[in-house]
């Protein structure tokens, strides 16, 4: 449904600004009119289109409420067998081993590697140019 929703409010977008152009630009209403029906057309198909690829390839879930969505990402990310979705973490546990890092070193300035800038002697590239031969 939401995606026919938004194909129509972009095609009746569309559908507008076609006209008004057209009755701006003096033209015959008759011509303005068929033009306006023929972006309806395009912009709706074409916006119906480009809704249900994006579904259809899993990118976006327009119709679907945050639990169905849940498990069918659970279903494609996941072998059901080999985790359970329901259990509960101990977080006392994952602090700690996340808190006791083994390759952690602190910065000092030794290890840092400081840019020099360059002396006004020595000649700038943008300075220098070579003759070209003509």
């Amino acid at each position: 449904m939401f995606k026919v929703g938004m194909a129509l409010l972009f095609s009746v977008i569309a559908a507008l600004v076609v006209f008004l152009t057209g009755m701006l630009s003096d033209a015959r209403i008759m011509t303005a009119f068929s033009r306006s029906l023929i972006a309806f057309i395009c912009a709706g198909v074409f916006t119906y289109l480009v809704t249900f690829i994006l579904e259809a390839k899993g990118w976006t879930a327009y119709d679907k409420m945050p639990e169905e969505r849940m498990k069918d990402m659970q279903q494609i990310l996941y072998d059901a067998d080999d985790i359970d979705f329901d259990a509960e973490d101990d977080h006392e546990e994952d602090v700690k081993a996340f808190a006791a890092s083994r390759e952690f070193r602190p910065l000092s300035e030794e290890k840092l590697i400081h840019m020099k800038t360059p002396s006004e002697e020595e000649p700038k590239e943008k300075d220098v140019v070579e003759a070209t031969p003509a």
